[in-house]
């Protein structure tokens, strides 16, 4: 007697529902880029300056970080079980935070904050 497995159900849902959590975390992580970007480009004002190409380019990459991070995670994932998307999201969750204190101690150290 030969037993065949079947294979696993596909859950729609749950992939969904990884995903959109996984989105607020991203999401959150935006906010903070986003407000850094207009924070900075408030106080140059203030000042009567303008911000740096450097300061754009550090600060613009902390926008796009959790962005590219989370669509890249999603695509890699697409055709994997609903655990493989959650354990690439929560590497590619960890990696975008790296990445953003990373940028933005390079930001701090190159404008002479620190």
């Amino acid at each position: 007697m030969t037993v065949v497995a079947e294979p696993p159900r596909a859950r729609p849902g749950l992939r969904l529902a990884i995903a959109l959590a996984f989105l607020l975390l991203f999401l959150w992580e935006l906010l903070g880029a986003v407000s850094n970007l207009l924070a900075w480009a408030g106080f140059a004002a203030v000042l009567h300056r303008q911000l740096s190409a450097f300061a754009w380019l550090v600060l613009g990459g902390g926008v796009v970080v959790p962005i590219a991070a989370f669509v890249l995670a999603v695509l890699l994932t697409r055709r994997r079980t609903s655990g493989t998307l959650a354990l690439v999201l929560v590497v590619a969750y960890a990696a975008s935070q790296a990445l953003t204190l990373s940028l933005l101690a390079f930001f701090q150290v190159g404008i002479g904050v620190r």
